[in-house]
């Protein structure tokens, strides 16, 4: 499936992972996106590796209280990377924001790594509007 992402950008979803809670409160959407600086554009073979590997990555986000999606996603003209969450409220998703840019900063191309929260709007009824409609 390729998703376009509320800048534009279009991504390629490869995984997605769920957590088994429920939420009461109010989803919020969480983008977050960068560039590897060991995977530039048109490498396929590292960014395969990375994609197979990054599922290691799960132990960085499963276990945070408020997580509930994630879309693994690739841009595979430029190898950048973006994530697609939902959490269980702004504050969660704020904190995991700042959390996981922190980590992937000094990994990634400079200026290359950011993330927004979207509250005005569920994750699947964002999907429902945004999918490219040729995926």
């Amino acid at each position: 499936m390729t998703v376009v992402l509320p800048d534009g950008r279009e991504y390629e979803v490869f995984r997605e992972s769920t957590c088994d809670q429920e939420s009461s409160e109010p989803a919020a959407m969480l983008t977050v996106w960068f560039q590897l600086r060991g995977i530039p554009p048109g490498a396929r073979l590292r960014r395969r590796l990375f994609e197979r590997l990054s599922v290691l990555n799960t132990l960085l986000f499963a276990g945070a209280e408020g997580y509930l999606v994630k879309l693994w996603m690739v841009d595979p003209a430029t190898s950048g990377y973006a994530g697609l969450y939902s959490w269980n409220s702004p504050v969660s998703a704020e904190d995991y924001g700042r959390y996981i840019t922190a980590i992937l900063r000094p990994l990634s191309r400079p200026g290359s790594t950011g993330y927004h929260i979207y509250t005005e709007s569920a994750l699947d009824d964002y999907l429902a509007h945004h999918q490219d409609p040729r995926s």
